[in-house]
Order: C-alpha cells, then sequence, then structure tokens
C-alpha cells in the first residue's frame, strides 16, 4: 500500500483558513469605504452640503453574510440636527418628489423641477468601479500577506 506524508500542510492550512471570512469582511469594508468616498464628493459636487449633517452621515449599515458571500449598502445614516432620517432626504433629493415640472398653464407660476438630480444614481458606474479596485487592492494585499 502506498504512504503519501507532507511536512508543513499544517502551516498551509492555518494560511487557507484565513481567507475565510474574516478576509471576506475586510475586503467589503474596503469596497465600501471607496463607495463612502465616492458619494461624499457626490454629494459635495451637487451642493448638498448646508451643514454637513448628510454628508458626516455617509457610511455603511454593518455587513451582512449570507451562504457564499456577504453584502453591505452604503447611504446616509441616522437623523439631522433637526431630527429629519438623512436616508429619506438623500432619496428624496435623488428621485424627487414625485411631480414633474410644470410644462403648461398657467404660466405665471415659476417652473420648479421637483424631479431629482440623481446625485446617488447618476454616479452607480463610477463608483461600481471605485469599488472593484478598492476591493481588488485589498484582496491583493491580503493575499500577498499569506
Amino acid at each position: 500500500m502506498a504512504r503519501f506524508s507532507v511536512d508543513g500542510f499544517e502551516l498551509q492550512e492555518q494560511r487557507l483558513n484565513k481567507l475565510g471570512r474574516p478576509m471576506m469582511r475586510q475586503i467589503i469594508e474596503a469596497g465600501a469605504k471607496a463607495a463612502e468616498k465616492v458619494m461624499e464628493t457626490s454629494t459635495n459636487q451637487y451642493g448638498h452640503t448646508r451643514n454637513r449633517d448628510m454628508i458626516d452621515a455617509i457610511g455603511n449599515n454593518g455587513i451582512r453574510e449570507y451562504y457564499g458571500g456577504a453584502s453591505t449598502e452604503v447611504y446616509p445614516q441616522g437623523d439631522d440636527r433637526k431630527g429629519v432620517r438623512n436616508a429619506t432626504k438623500a432619496y428624496v433629493i435623488n428621485y424627487g418628489k414625485g411631480q414633474r415640472p410644470l410644462t403648461r398653464w398657467p404660466k405665471k407660476r415659476p417652473r420648479i423641477n421637483k424631479t431629482g438630480d440623481k446625485f446617488i444614481t447618476g454616479n452607480e458606474g463610477k463608483t461600481e468601479q471605485a469599488v472593484m479596485e478598492a476591493m481588488q487592492a485589498e484582496s491583493d494585499r491580503l493575499l500577498a500577506e499569506i
């Protein structure tokens, strides 16, 4: 009967076990931080910075693990100093109040655009690219450590 013996495999097994949940959490945290930076830049660029309550509240809502992966969402958390939810404000600013701009009579009323400026959903491509780059860099860093 043939016998196979390997020395040092226990060390490699310990290293491979590190690739599990802790590594996945670190990679997702890196992606979330990149998404936070893009959302903060976008919020500043579109001028939604009256008192910085919404910008300072941008963060992730915690990592949720499920079979085969994990995820997190990045949006303004908590309430502002007046007690209004920052996520609700961001949603209304992004999507609008549900009314189209006035285009017909009476012409005396001002034309107000209430359709939203898409400061979050308009930058999904840029956000996705930044998140993927940050997650890839973190993954490469962690693999180099092992």
